[in-house]
């Protein structure tokens, strides 16, 4: 099936935050309330969509988790589509898979200046560049994304879920660091510095992240003095706390 129309009423839940997703929304009648999760575990409503809006396509389009939840505010009806009725989409529903596009790299930036007051600092245009050039990807638990003194070949921005980070000393003995919760942004010290990471990044929960690869920020963002120097003053101030750790008591 590559179509399918639901008739739902007001308080059901479409879609969890963290779910893997394999199908997108439109909202043909009614409305929608975004919610996302908070540390203590409750919901907040950041958003609605009405007809002619959707939902749902980030996690179709790249194999993301559901980033959040989305639950009807009134008697709602909703058609779902399957990446197969994605691509026969007419103009009946008024959505084209350029919107679809620019739609999801919106909501990337949305999520990643929400998440990151770095990032929310930089001037608008660099902003825009960072969307269009960082790529969603989602990470299970107990991966490592960055191993100490190996080098980092991206930029990452933790959009949802924790990672830990830890020291390994040369005897084995590990000092951990700050566990990274959303909005954490990390690997800037091997893109800057052609350095080799200083500690070891690995997922605690399922995670989703924005990724930028290092060949991409060479190219595009190294002649960013705006960006470059709000990299550079947090990998001195990650640099610092290192030399704080490795020098602690044995």
């Amino acid at each position: 099936v590559t179509l399918a129309h639901h008739h739902l009423p007001a308080g059901q839940v479409v879609v969890r935050e963290g779910d893997p997703g394999h199908s997108m929304f439109v909202v043909l009648e009614g409305r929608v309330a975004v919610m996302r999760g908070g540390d203590n575990g409750t919901n907040t409503e950041v958003g609605r969509l009405g007809a002619g809006e959707f939902f749902g396509e980030l996690a179709l389009l790249t194999g993301t988790q559901r980033t959040a939840t989305i639950v009807t505010a009134e008697d709602t009806v909703l058609l779902e589509l399957t990446q197969a009725g994605v691509r026969e989409l007419g103009k009946d529903y008024g959505v084209k898979g350029e919107q679809m596009q620019v739609t999801a790299r919106e909501r990337l930036l949305a999520d990643a200046l929400r998440s990151n007051p770095l990032i929310a600092a930089l001037p608008p245009e660099v902003q825009h560049e960072l969307g269009d050039a960082f790529v969603p990807c989602t990470v299970p638990a107990g991966e490592t994304l960055l191993t100490r003194g190996q080098p980092g070949d991206a930029l990452y921005v933790l959009i949802r879920g924790q990672c830990e980070v830890f020291h390994t000393h040369d005897d084995g003995r590990q000092s951990p660091y700050p566990t990274l919760e959303e909005g954490a942004l990390f690997g800037e010290i091997s893109l800057l510095r052609s350095r080799l990471a200083t500690a070891t990044v690995r997922t605690v929960t399922p995670c989703t992240l924005l990724k930028l690869e290092r060949d991409v920020f060479k190219k595009a963002f190294l002649g960013q003095p705006d960006l470059r120097g709000a990299l550079v003053r947090l990998g001195l101030e990650r640099l610092k706390h290192t030399i704080e750790v490795m020098g602690g008591p044995k």
